[in-house]
């Protein structure tokens, strides 16, 4: 009985850390999807600062968003397995990402200009 607990265990360790690789990968290849969309942005001679502004918000947004539908694929998971620590873990990871996607907008939202 022991070695069947102990079976199921390390499979859902190894189920979480793949997981965390997958959603790792996912969000590291959006991160550099948009710096590749805003090198002819800083090409073009627009204003750095604005630009800068622009793509962080843009970052936090694909981000945030990433990492919220990667917890609701957690929450669904959870709930089939009717894993409790597993659905309360889901629902922070929902709501973290939800902050992520408002404090993208917001510095996408805030005004950078100097006025002369």
């Amino acid at each position: 009985m022991k070695k069947e607990r102990g079976l199921l265990e390390s499979e859902k360790r190894k189920r979480r850390f793949l997981t965390s690789k997958t959603a790792n990968f996912i969000f590291t290849a959006a991160v550099l999807g948009i710096f590749v969309m805003a090198v002819p942005t800083f090409a073009a001679g627009a204003d750095a600062l604005n630009a800068a502004k622009s793509l962080l918000g843009k970052g936090a947004q694909a981000g945030g968003g990433l990492i919220a539908v990667w917890g609701l694929v957690s929450l669904g998971l959870s709930i089939k397995d009717h894993n409790g620590p597993g659905i309360q873990g889901a629902v922070m990871q929902i709501v973290g990402g939800g902050m992520i996607v408002a404090a993208g907008t917001y510095i996408g939202s805030m005004d950078l200009s100097i006025a002369p």
